[in-house]
């Protein structure tokens, strides 16, 4: 449990760029940066603007393989198999864009997903004559086997690809990847993961997942400045990913003597990562992120921080009469709890809170109910998640 005067956080805190009027509960979208690492970010920028040239040609390359080890050894994977790019939603549109699809073929996938990678889908399947297939998330199980079971279930023989949220965006069930992964892996099916809000949230080895193409962003949980995120393929899948642009990361020669911390990486990453001159400097600090999140303790200490501040929302949302959406067992939840709210606040309930009150905490959708979507970061503090409390009980109807 909390300490009631949280007296071990404080200092972790005083060194996050917030705004000290808003309550900042949705770090699910993007995270405030730690100062650490937003001054690390504002050398190098600096840096780059006084000497473009040097920076571009011979700083880049050594700042990126110095970032894409660090990540990797974060991630239990290879560095060779690790791509620093902008975001999941690239990530994706990468591998939707590479992978074959002929007409009958289908993409399976959830009512749970975010909306973009809905429609990445979609405009991929629909010149191939295939469809996307979206099955109904049992997202208030509070076992993990009814997940898979829902998708065992839904597997045919038509089945080319399962896609899927390691953890939802709409009320942050967190799936069970290992397993989902090795059934597909089983009916010969590829899998694409969409790691947008696992990174910094929950333990991750993308060995021991097993996913094919796994994608995510650095700059929600994991605290990267914004632009930073990341694209683990799976080996033997490789020779099957494009690039959906064409510079001179493909051009260059392939040179097997070249060294990779002087050309930025290997040939197949140069194609994905270097599109000509781009402001990089986010993906170059990966290293003070792991430094700062070390700093309060390391990963385990922030799970059990951000585990004790969920439980205290959702003890003090409940008691308003807001049903949780999230399931309570601690395999399925991470750092978000949604809780569902009445359709008659689904377009002002956010406005609300933020006008009046200066807290800002996402709505979403999904199979027709909405949700108070509430991140409670490890920077958060009880205190903040007692004002939403109080702001919401006049909107709520007095309850």
């Amino acid at each position: 449990m909390l300490r009631p005067d949280e007296s071990a956080w404080p200092a972790g805190r005083r060194l996050m760029m917030l705004d000290p009027g808003v309550v900042q509960l949705n770090a699910g979208t993007l995270s405030p940066t730690p100062r650490p690492v937003f001054d690390a970010a504002v050398r190098l920028r600096r840096l780059q603007a006084e000497s473009p040239t040097d920076f571009l040609a011979r700083r880049t390359p050594v700042l990126i393989q110095r970032s894409r080890a660090a990540l990797a050894g974060f991630l239990r994977v290879d560095p060779a198999d690790l791509l620093l790019i902008p975001n999941v939603t690239f990530a994706v549109n990468v591998v939707a864009a590479s992978v074959p699809l002929r007409p009958g073929d289908e993409i399976l996938t959830s009512d749970h997903e975010y909306g973009a990678m809905v429609s990445c889908w979609k405009r991929r399947a629909a010149p191939a004559g295939a469809r996307l297939r979206r099955i109904r998330l049992p997202y208030d199980a509070e076992n993990p086997a009814a997940i898979v079971d829902a998708f065992r279930r839904a597997i045919s023989p038509r089945t080319r690809v399962l896609f899927f949220s390691h953890v939802t965006s709409t009320t942050g069930l967190v799936l069970p990847a290992a397993a989902l992964c090795a059934l597909a892996r089983r009916r010969g099916v590829m899998t694409v993961i969409d790691g947008a809000h696992a990174a910094g949230m929950v333990p991750l080895n993308l060995v021991e997942i097993g996913a094919d193409f796994y994608g995510a962003n650095a700059h929600k949980w994991f605290m990267a400045p914004a632009g930073c995120g990341f694209l683990h393929v799976r080996r033997e899948r490789k020779p099957l990913l494009r690039s959906i642009l064409t510079s001179w990361g493909w051009g260059y020669p392939r040179d097997r003597r070249e060294k990779d911390s002087r050309a930025g990486g290997s040939h197949w990453q140069r194609d994905f990562e270097f599109h000509g001159v781009a402001d990089r400097t986010p993906q170059m600090v990966l290293t003070e992120v792991l430094a700062f999140r070390r700093s309060l303790g390391g990963e385990a200490a922030i799970r059990r921080r951000v585990r004790a501040l969920s439980d205290h929302a959702r003890a003090r949302l409940s008691r308003l009469g807001l049903a949780p959406a999230t399931p309570e067992n601690p395999a399925l939840r991470g750092a978000m709890t949604a809780f569902e709210i009445p359709a008659r606040l689904q377009k002002t309930l956010r406005d609300l809170l933020w006008k009046r009150h200066r807290i800002e905490a996402p709505v979403t959708s999904a199979a027709g109910k909405h949700y108070l979507r509430v991140s409670t970061a490890w920077f958060n503090t009880r205190a903040e998640i007692d004002r939403l409390a109080k702001a919401l009980r006049p909107i709520l109807g007095g309850r």
